[in-house]
């Protein structure tokens, strides 16, 4: 609700403004009078007020007095002048300290009416975004002083190298954490794919916001009983793990539900839950990159729960299976990730080779290649899920058979090198694809500069899920998409500046900017100075 403070000398004007107009349809609370600038004073500093009308010309201090007080002492309330002179001096006085509206008397009530509508509307939008601000920066402030928990750096390094063969070695990691898992319990994980923003945010407070999601999706979808974890992984992924894998699906699906609409209508921004197979800790990473892929391919259905179950076997549950078994040591298949994702392929190939001729100067057996095998598939998946190459598209069940089926060092050396140059290129076409991809969002936002641009739609344009979309330019640029448009959009302001003398509202207007001050504020924020500014430093030169 709003407090109006309407202030005139003329005693018949002030009491046709406060009593002669129907506001009873408006939400306005209070209205309070002043028949004097120092009345309203007193007023303003005994009571909140959001909105004042007020004549300009009175004895002794005037309303434009009155209205630099207010920009003074209360920069939050809106001001509405009225004047029987139509003399442009006042009103270029009242528009430059922040005045709402100038209207001529004799004033239409019906008119002012409607200014004032306009007036409460633009309150009612400013508290709101005010509310959100104050959401946003207690969890930046909560983002800044805490360091990330220890289990979440556990998962982080679990999902991206892998968790120990032993389970001895693996119930000593769960314990050190207090992760209320056995060796070979199951995890359940939880895609959580942010596909559209409803709010302006820059790529840092996204970050922000997608951490209090994170933190949201611990007390709704984890629970109470913190029986789970919610956390990023190192493809700035964000995702839940739900330890007790086996309880009834339905309720996790209705958490989900439950979580969806808590971060439309606290975070203002839409989310999908994939909810994958509960899976063995050592195939984990596996079934979240087959959640990324059901992800990727969902173009059709935002603000959705996704159930993906399929109940279909992954390679890197028989590793573990195999490698949980056996004490002996494999090679650094840590170091040739390393040189995969560098592109070192030829001292990958000589690593191979020497390594497999050393299990053949051994004699080593059918269980060492077994464990080669699982250990090197496993790697291969890896980087790939790193350079989010799908792992379907990686290796077809064919070229796995033929590697379970080699016999001896030779021919698993032949099988290992044909897997490697294939995987090579494949990771090689999915960085130009993503090049390409990356060409076609920043050509479709130079073309709709004039729009206000969103994920959402320039996913539709593209053929790419809006979340993944976003991470996929993030991880090539190095920048946000909001920042990269935000910037976009102020460096055809900066031409438009330079090259035209057209007002500054209009290309604000022209770029998608609906509410001038906003953009304002972002020229000011990327540019350094204001568009009025950088306009008289630019046209001088």
């Amino acid at each position: 609700m709003v407090t109006m403070l309407v202030v005139d000398d003329e005693i018949y004007a002030l009491k046709g403004i406060t009593q002669g107009i129907e506001w009873g349809d408006l939400p306005i609370a209070r209205i309070l009078e002043a028949d004097s600038v120092p009345e309203a004073r007193r007023q303003l500093e005994a009571n909140q007020v959001d909105l004042v009308i007020s004549d300009i010309e009175m004895p002794g201090a005037s309303g434009m007095e009155l209205l630099r007080f207010i920009k003074e002492a209360c920069p939050a309330t809106l001001t509405i002048f009225l004047t029987g002179h139509a003399r442009f001096e006042y009103a270029q006085e009242a528009m430059r300290h922040g005045c709402f509206e100038y209207v001529l008397k004799p004033v239409d009530h019906d008119a002012l009416k409607e200014i004032v509508r306009r007036a409460v509307a633009e309150i009612e939008e400013r508290r709101a975004q005010q509310a959100f601000e104050e959401t946003l920066e207690t969890y930046r402030r909560q983002w800044t002083n805490q360091l990330p928990i220890l289990v979440e750096r556990f998962w982080q390094e679990a999902l991206a190298a892998g968790l120990p063969a032993s389970p001895d070695r693996l119930s000593r990691e769960y314990a050190t954490y207090d992760i209320p898992l056995s060796a070979g319990d199951p995890v359940l994980p939880v895609l959580l794919s942010v596909e559209q923003w409803d709010v302006g945010l820059d790529g840092r407070d996204e970050r922000i916001m997608e951490y209090a999601l994170r933190k949201a999706a611990a007390e709704i979808i984890v629970g109470a009983e913190g029986a789970g974890a919610a956390l990023q992984d190192r493809a700035q992924q964000s995702l839940v793990l739900l330890y007790k894998a086996n309880e009834a699906r339905g309720e996790v699906l209705q958490r989900c539900s439950e979580y969806i609409r808590a971060c439309r209508e606290y975070f203002h921004c839409t989310v999908s839950c994939y909810v994958g197979e509960p899976a063995a800790p050592q195939a984990l990473a596996a079934e979240l990159e087959r959640l990324s892929r059901v992800e990727r391919a969902n173009v059709a259905q935002p603000a959705s729960v996704i159930d993906a179950s399929n109940g279909a076997g992954h390679a890197g549950s028989a590793a573990a299976a195999v490698m949980a078994v056996s004490g002996q040591t494999l090679p650094p298949f840590m170091e040739w990730s390393i040189l995969l994702d560098g592109g070192s392929v030829a001292e990958l190939e000589a690593a191979i080779s020497d390594a497999l001729r050393r299990m053949k100067e051994e004699g080593a057996g059918r269980e060492s290649l077994e464990l080669f095998y699982y250990g090197y598939v496993h790697m291969l998946y890896q980087s790939a899920l790193r350079r989010g190459v799908p792992a379907g598209e990686l290796l077809s069940q064919q070229e796995l058979a033929e590697g379970l089926a080699a016999r001896t060092p030779d021919g698993m050396t032949a099988w290992a090198l044909r897997l490697l140059a294939k995987t090579n290129a494949a990771l090689l076409d999915r960085q130009r694809d993503a090049s390409a991809v990356i060409a076609k969002i920043q050509s479709y936002v130079q073309e709709h500069l004039s729009e206000e641009l969103g994920r959402e739609e320039i996913a539709r344009a593209v053929y790419r899920n809006p979340a993944y979309l976003s991470r996929l330019f993030r991880k090539e640029t190095g920048m946000s998409l909001t920042d990269y448009i935000a910037q976009a959009k102020i460096e055809r302001a900066k031409r438009l500046l330079t090259e035209t003398n057209d007002k500054i509202s209009n290309i604000a207007e022209g770029l998608g900017y609906l509410h001038f001050s906003y953009f304002a504020k972002l020229f000011r924020k990327i540019a350094g100075v204001t568009p009025q500014d950088y306009r008289k430093k630019h046209q001088s030169m």
